[in-house]
């Protein structure tokens, strides 16, 4: 199971490894292990990620850069070493050809940093084009 947080996740590319993906909406009944290694302005959200992973619920996770609590969640539970899989995935700030080409070129990353983890491959069967840009050379 991998979990995640934000809707701009590519659960589409995660199925495609065989895993399920389920947005994390822990609302734990307190921060107590949270509280101790987070900082005490992160919102609550962020230290519910935390405490979930502290928890033992979560042991795979992908943030995306979104804002800077994400940022510090996975500064923390990296340093936690407590997710098998821990990833941050980089979001466009501006909607442009060139932030178009930077996200492909993340998602990319994520594809081969989930198959070097998990020892599985994601290709497009019997196809050797890029699955986010068809007519492109990118990531190929």
């Amino acid at each position: 199971m991998i979990h995640y947080v934000c809707k701009y996740t590519p659960v589409e590319l995660l199925n495609a490894f065989g895993e399920e993906c389920a947005v994390l909406e822990e609302m734990p009944e307190n921060f107590e292990m949270s509280d101790q290694i987070a900082h005490a302005n992160l919102c609550g959200f962020g230290k519910s990620v935390i405490q979930a992973v502290l928890e033992g619920k979560v042991k795979q996770l992908v943030l995306v850069n979104c804002c800077d609590s994400a940022r510090r969640v996975y500064d923390i539970v990296e340093s936690t070493g407590k997710c098998k899989f821990l990833y941050m995935l980089d979001l466009p700030h501006e909607d442009n050809e060139c932030e178009k080409v930077k996200y492909a070129q993340a998602i990319m990353r994520l594809k081969k940093a989930y198959e070097k983890f998990s020892g599985k491959t994601f290709e497009i069967i019997g196809s050797p084009i890029n699955p986010i840009f068809p007519n492109s050379s990118i990531a190929r």
